[in-house]
């Protein structure tokens, strides 16, 4: 497809995100504010009183909050800003928006979303398309807009993934899974470890379905997988931390955490975890633990946390991390995971370890030692109340206040593919008619038939749930190698899915998005199944005056960045579209694609400050 007027600008503009993406300065505007677009914000004052915490630097509502600053705050903390969500920030304020958000509970579950769309679509059973199809509708229509994006963070942390052969195949098994972390993204960081542990999505992923105990006369020894994973990912790391989230030394070396002693000992604690054994039933036990007549409805069991089977869990000692659970008479695999979890969650590193790493995920990839530490500070002092932690990233002065994003050179993130495509979905009007609509108490959501993105070269590159490895698309601690952040020691974890083919990709999925549509192809029209409408934009390029291309490019920036753009950019995008012919609707309509593309292809839209 060529857009007369337009194939030049765009492939000037996609040398100028590779050029800004790639060398990873860590500057540049964020699709959350920043130096690239007018922020035209307020500066907000302190009210510690705003998180219900003590001792917390968290900003309160001194000044009206301005749309610029709503718009920032929601690329943090949800899928994406609309003008309805911009305005309901304005009115609650920050802390008020935030526990609507989390108060408000959970309307439709994904597990009913998959069965809504197997039941559509006359499958015989769940499929791994319906995963994406769940989590776009949900990331995109969800009212509860919040809770669904900690659920996404969390993804990203506790990974499961349908890469993995047997959850592809068993796709409400994941959706489950993502029910679990939404439910449990607003209590206790213990509560949300035991769900992950004993869910069957992870037992299957991570090997705790159905490992034994040890068997001296064959030889046999308890998988360690889940063991070493929960320590090192879900829990406390690989090395000793201070609260600030910076690597104690000893002799100017980092302290690990644990040994492979402590993995063996851990070990033991996940055997004898097998499928669900309803209450009441009187089959062999076996009979559940490998799911037999009398003991296999799965569409129960894919729903439940996994069951203990004494006949099958270790009754020998069991140290790891400093403690010992003595040997056991009578197996009780119960109590040696309660005890093994409550050590796992109070542990010294588990606060900095797991409040660094939603930091990330919602506001930035580099926060200051004294960030990190003051919502360590609030994991610890609530018991890891993960909507305490939440309230704290996003209520801290170093999230709140734009002249923080603008003076600190390190201060933003790369916005990961999938979050950028989420945003222009929530900004731009569209439809998926496919399959009708969702309903829930709140609203009629659409479906979006979307399955795989994983091609980096005409797609995101990245489908949610879908990560190559248990280490997520990208870690952590990721430093592209041979850049200026890796010079200065600063991490860019969205970088290690970041390279020439996949900003080309990225710029080719967009352009055919708005142009061609997106999805599934709808049988009734031959089209992709989301199609985006841009009569709004049209309507903006009416009329004979010159100030057209800059009303059009206005208002596409402030749909997508929350505010104007800078001169520079500006003056780039609006020559370009005001360059695009326009004599007919399917002309104009290009034109309008054409602003949301340039805007959306920008360093404004795809770094996040």
């Amino acid at each position: 497809m060529k857009w007369m007027g337009w194939a030049a600008a765009r492939m000037a503009v996609i040398a100028a995100v590779a050029a800004s993406v790639l060398s990873a300065c860590g500057g540049g505007g964020g699709g959350g504010g920043g130096s690239s677009a007018s922020t035209g914000g307020s500066t907000s004052g302190q009210a510690a009183s705003e998180s219900g915490g003590s001792g917390s630097n968290v900003t309160g509502q001194t000044t009206a909050i301005s749309a610029r600053d709503a718009h920032r705050f929601l690329v943090q903390a949800s899928f994406g800003a609309t003008q309805a969500s911009v305005a309901n920030v304005q009115s609650l304020g920050y802390a008020g928006w935030i526990d609507a958000q989390l108060d408000a509970g959970i309307s439709v579950s994904h597990v009913a979303t998959v069965d809504a769309s197997v039941a559509r679509m006359n499958a015989d059973k769940a499929r791994a398309q319906d995963i994406p199809y769940t989590w776009w509708t949900h990331a995109v229509q969800d009212p509860a807009q919040l809770r669904q994006r900690v659920a996404y963070a969390l993804s990203q942390i506790f990974v499961v993934s349908t890469m993995d052969s047997t959850l592809a195949d068993n796709a409400r098994l994941v959706a489950s899974y993502m029910d679990m972390l939404t439910e449990r993204s607003t209590g206790s960081y213990r509560e949300l470890l035991e769900g992950v542990a004993l869910h069957p999505a992870m037992g299957v992923y991570l090997s705790t379905l159905q490992n034994r105990k040890e068997d001296p006369i064959s030889g046999r020894i308890p998988d360690e997988n889940f063991a070493r994973e929960v320590m090192q990912l879900f829990s406390i790391g690989l090395y000793e931390l201070n609260d600030d989230g910076s690597p104690k030394l000893v002799n100017g070396q980092p302290v690990e955490t644990y040994t492979s002693d402590d993995v063996r000992g851990l070990a033991k604690v996940f055997t004898g975890w097998s499928w669900h054994r309803p209450a009441g039933n009187n089959a062999e036990w076996w009979r559940c633990f490998w799911p037999s007549t009398g003991c296999n409805d799965f569409s129960l069991q894919s729903r439940m946390p996994m069951s203990g089977y004494a006949e099958a869990h270790s009754t020998s000692e069991k140290r790891f991390l400093g403690i010992t659970i003595p040997a056991q008479t009578t197996a009780n695999p119960a109590l040696s995971l309660r005890l093994a979890l409550d050590r796992l969650a109070t542990h010294p590193n588990t606060a900095p370890f797991i409040s660094k790493q939603l930091i990330q995920r919602l506001v930035t990839s580099n926060p200051s030692p004294a960030y990190v530490a003051r919502v360590s500070a609030a994991f610890r002092g609530s018991n890891g109340n993960l909507r305490s932690v939440v309230k704290a990233i996003l209520l801290d002065a170093e999230a709140r206040s734009p002249s923080t994003a603008v003076s600190m050179a390190t201060y933003g993130k790369l916005r990961e593919p999938v979050l950028r495509m989420t945003q222009l979905l929530r900004a731009i009007p569209h439809s998926s008619t496919m399959y009708g609509t969702l309903q829930s108490a709140q609203n009629a959501a659409p479906f979006y038939y979307a399955s795989s993105t994983d091609d980096p070269a005409y797609a995101l590159g990245q489908t949610p749930m879908r990560s190559p490895s248990v280490f997520n698309f990208y870690r952590p601690g990721y430093k592209p190698p041979r850049s200026q952040l890796g010079t200065l020691q600063l991490v860019a974890p969205e970088m290690q899915i970041t390279n020439e083919t996949s900003v080309l990709g990225y710029a080719n999925f967009i352009t055919s998005a708005l142009d061609q549509g997106w999805g599934e192809t709808n049988p009734q029209t031959g089209k992709p199944d989301i199609q985006f409408n841009l009569s709004v934009l049209q309507a903006l390029d009416d009329g004979s005056d010159s100030a057209r291309p800059q009303r059009l490019v206005d208002e596409a920036a402030r749909r997508l960045v929350g505010g104007t753009l800078s001169g520079a950019l500006n003056e780039r995008v609006v020559t370009a579209v005001g360059a695009m012919p326009r004599g007919t609707d399917q002309q104009k309509r290009r034109r309008a694609a054409a602003a949301v593309a340039l805007i959306a292809l920008s360093p404004s839209y795809i770094v996040q400050q």
